[in-house]
């Protein structure tokens, strides 16, 4: 004689297999979806957020509290789209991939759109194809949900909030996608695929992670961008502070440059108030360091042809590279910098903006 609860397992189990297959076999579940009328969807910018959570960033408060530094930033997010009432946001929050009853796949990552000021659209949201390209599942979203009067003239915004995006390689940055390479280049390649037409560029992209200050990720992104914020060493907690965003809306006429400096401020008096640890800010403005370009890559290059980089190190000071000239590559950027309150770091007093991942001893003698 069967017993109820297994005649219940047993008719339950279909009927969750069917469950998945009539509505899981799609990669993507609105749970929410407003349509635009009476005049909504017309913005004067749009903000990009791709907040990465597939990874640790677990850390411990002043009181020793355990703190989500990535549900901090997706807080922030929330708010900053709720106060956009001229603008058009995008939230990416990207998770680990789960499976339901360990065989299929859950939609664990969410879309949050948000149009002035109002969310229009919630999606659940996973990775069909786990080798694909980085940010094009999350870029073939952005062009589902946008709204299609998006012009050429609107102000265009990226803020990355993860790790370290390393400069080749990059696999197992997702933890559970370990095969979606991550890196200086397929960073680049995605997001320009969030921008609409060729012409399209972004205003400022923020680059909320270690090491990401580099001539490297320069070169990448100033063909079709105009300011990079980022920290060319390590950043503490990897947080460049979200908030002023609200400028856009509070002062409309607000040049990029102008965001990225009170971004950068307020951040650094943040952590100047929090940790003694090294702290370096950089903004670059690419329209004056593309002038330098070419120079810049001859740098790269020459500096790379060394081998033997220690790719999992923080980055050094590019002024310690002994052919670095500091005079010319220091034109366009203005930089936040305080050393460390002990240690050999603790001796510099000046930064230039720059990062470079160190090389072996050997390599140094060369």
């Amino acid at each position: 004689m069967f017993h109820s609860a297994s005649v219940c397992k047993i008719l339950i189990w279909p009927v969750l297999v069917m469950g998945y297959f009539v509505s899981g076999c799609s990669s993507t579940s609105e749970i929410f979806r407003e349509d635009l009328t009476d005049g909504k969807g017309t913005a004067d910018y749009s903000v990009i957020y791709y907040i990465h959570s597939d990874s640790d960033y677990l850390y411990h408060g002043k009181e020793g509290e355990p703190v989500q530094g990535n549900s901090k930033v997706l807080d922030t997010a929330f708010r900053i789209a709720e106060e956009a009432k001229s603008g058009e946001i995008f939230i990416f929050f990207q998770s680990p991939e789960r499976k339901i009853l360990g065989l299929f796949q859950r939609r664990s990552s969410r879309l949050y759109h948000y149009t002035n000021g109002e969310l229009t659209s919630q999606v659940k949201y996973r990775h069909s194809d786990k080798n694909e390209n980085f940010l094009t599942t999350e870029a073939r979203l952005f062009d589902q949900y946008r709204t299609q009067s998006m012009v050429d003239n609107r102000q265009n915004y990226f803020l990355f909030y993860g790790h370290e995006i390393p400069d080749y390689q990059g696999k197992k940055y997702h933890r559970t996608l370990p095969d979606i390479a991550v890196n200086t280049w397929s960073f680049s390649k995605g997001i320009q695929k969030f921008l609409v037409t060729d012409e399209q560029r972004f205003d400022l992209v923020v680059l909320s992670t270690c090491n990401n200050g580099t001539p490297v990720m320069a070169e990448h992104l100033m063909p079709f961008s105009d300011v990079m914020l980022a920290s060319p060493q390590n950043l503490h907690l990897s947080h460049i502070d979200s908030d002023l965003l609200g400028l856009l809306e509070s002062n409309p006429g607000i040049s990029s440059i102008q965001l990225a400096h009170s971004m950068a401020d307020q951040t650094y008096r943040r952590l100047d108030s929090e940790t003694e640890t090294t702290i370096t800010l950089t903004v670059y403005d690419f329209e004056i360091v593309r002038e330098r370009k070419n120079d810049l890559q001859a740098f790269a290059r020459q500096y790379d042809s060394l081998g033997s980089m220690q790719y999992f190190s923080d980055n050094i000071d590019c002024k310690q590279v002994v052919y670095f000239d500091d005079e010319t590559f220091g034109e366009g950027l203005t930089i936040w910098f305080k050393p460390a309150r002990f240690g050999r770091q603790s001796l510099t007093n000046t930064h230039s903006g720059w990062g470079c991942k160190p090389h072996t001893e050997d390599a140094h003698s060369l």
